[in-house]
């Protein structure tokens, strides 16, 4: 085994291996990049509290689809941030989805939804609810929060529709 040139420890010498031999393709950085954009360092990550398509399943899986390709029943989502719930009802139809939602806190807040097209954006009512008719399949991520100084954006994972 040769040793590595003077001043390279053993992991720049792999790691120069690896992008010699067997780089990472492009496609997928430009992947990593897309999810790195999705981030918001001022908000606070909401946790995933409950995923009907995975309650009452063995662990690893999921509810599948009917017979004609859509779900049978919406599919109910809960995350919590900090005391702050989101619970929202997803609707998959004709390749469409439609979200219904509610947010703990009665107030009216900025709402936004990021998803493959780009990012729908709206308000809860006086009673933090929220609606969205369409959006299309693909990865979702919901951000809501009041603006100001004082508060945190709370933000859940992104999930799949």
């Amino acid at each position: 085994m040769t040793q590595p040139p003077a001043g390279e420890d053993l992991g720049e010498a792999v790691a120069r291996l690896y992008v010699d031999t067997d780089p990472v393709p492009a496609r997928l950085l430009q992947a990593a990049s897309a999810g790195l954009a999705w981030r918001d360092p001022d908000a606070a990550l909401a946790a995933l509290l409950l995923d009907s398509a995975v309650a009452g399943a063995p662990a690893g899986i999921r509810a599948g689809p009917g017979p004609d390709g859509d779900a049978d029943d919406p599919r109910l989502l809960s995350f919590d941030s900090g005391g702050t719930v989101i619970d929202v009802e997803v609707v998959v139809d004709g390749g469409r989805v439609r979200l219904v939602g509610q947010v703990s806190h009665p107030v009216e807040a900025p709402v936004r939804v990021r998803h493959s097209g780009g990012e729908w954006t709206g308000t809860t009512d006086r009673l933090g609810r929220f609606s969205v008719p369409d959006l299309p399949v693909g990865p979702l991520r919901i951000w809501w929060g009041p603006a100001g100084p004082e508060t945190t954006q709370v933000g859940t994972a992104t999930f799949l529709t």
